[in-house]
């Protein structure tokens, strides 16, 4: 199965007109045969706001995203897209997973660092772990900050994940995030790791680029640089569904997640 990340720039201040970019680089990738494409961190509205006011005045409701819904059901793609969700009163980081069907599931961010549009916005209340069933296989969500947060990925791995999708807006402080985080992540959890990232400047933040797909032994698939483009690679959801490693049967065996022992760790 072929699955795509995107590393592009946003159309500034525009959401309409950066929804129809996306639109048109998920049909693009849909025709080259992906059936996963997953798009960066606030993409959508943009993530830089100095006020609540100018939040609310930049956010969108998942209404916005028909033109999505469109070419997903026309061409049977999968997709992740981050933006700031309005609802009733509320305002989110939201990654939306919207597929043939419509939206399969949103994950609102719980964890928010104290910078950009995410000093002001919303904590949902409630939660589930966004692992969502798919007919290409089991899609956990999360979000940028939530790298840092190895109960994220793991819930999400325990939750069944065989890809975790983790839309982000990494700039140069936060190197250490692709260059290290993406791989542990990944082959603690033996899951598929896709991190597509920004690589525009906004708000005077310059974003690095360097979106990735790392399969679950650790190994990277794909890694962008600073440029725009849609990168993809060939998976086997087996190696992520195989929680154990046997080198020699009866000699040398690791099996991380049977041999989990949760009544010795502190959350």
């Amino acid at each position: 199965m072929k699955i795509s990340v995107a590393q592009i720039h946003p159309v500034a201040g525009n959401p309409a007109q950066t929804i129809e970019k996306v639109a048109g680089l998920t049909r693009q990738a849909a025709s080259e045969g992906s059936r996963l494409i997953a798009f960066a961190e606030c993409l959508l509205t943009g993530g830089a706001f100095d006020s609540r006011e100018d939040l609310e005045k930049s956010a969108i409701s998942v209404d916005a995203l028909a033109p999505l819904l469109k070419v997903t059901a026309e061409t049977g793609i999968y997709l992740v897209v981050g933006f700031y969700e309005r609802h009733a009163d509320s305002i989110f980081n939201t990654a939306a997973l919207i597929g043939p069907k419509g939206i399969v599931g949103l994950h609102r961010k719980r964890h928010l660092p104290f910078m950009i549009g995410d000093r002001f916005t919303d904590r949902p209340d409630e939660w589930t772990a966004p692992v969502f069933e798919t007919d290409i296989g089991r899609i956990g969500l999360a979000i940028c900050y939530e790298i840092r947060f190895p109960e994220v990925i793991r819930t999400l791995a325990l939750e069944g994940a065989d890809i975790v999708v983790l839309p982000a807006a990494w700039p140069e402080q936060a190197r250490m995030l692709p260059d290290i985080f993406s791989t542990v992540r990944a082959a603690e959890n033996i899951v598929y790791f896709v991190a597509p990232n920004r690589n525009d400047m906004d708000g005077g933040m310059q974003f690095i680029g360097m979106s990735h797909i790392i399969e679950p032994s650790g190994k990277t698939l794909t890694r962008a640089g600073e440029e725009d483009g849609v990168f993809s690679v060939e998976i086997d959801l087996e190696k992520a569904r195989n929680k154990s490693l046997i080198r020699d049967p009866g000699v040398f065996e690791i099996h991380p997640f049977r041999d989990r022992l949760p009544e010795t760790y502190r959350l």
